[in-house]
């Protein structure tokens, strides 16, 4: 039996995924727990490919990853629009 979602595992266990930056081929270090972020380089903005999560429907997501962390994933959800 699971004491937690399975779909929360992936947000509270942060890690790093490293995309090319589109403008001058750096690798850009971007959370999982993030959208975008500046390449250091040329100072462009890559996005990371993001889908829908569970935080966007489920009425449980608060309770289970936090307030601050659903606060913290919408502020995210809503610059990268």
């Amino acid at each position: 039996m699971l004491n937690t979602c399975p779909g929360s595992r992936a947000i509270k266990e942060l890690r790093p995924e490293y995309i090319r930056c589109p403008h001058c081929q750096t690798e850009v270090e971007v959370w999982n727990d993030e959208f975008r972020a500046r390449c250091r380089t040329c100072g462009a903005w890559v996005y990371r490919a993001q889908g829908a999560t569970c935080l966007d429907w489920c009425k449980e997501a608060e309770r289970c990853v936090g307030s601050a962390a659903l606060a913290a994933y919408r502020r995210a959800r809503e610059q990268s629009r």
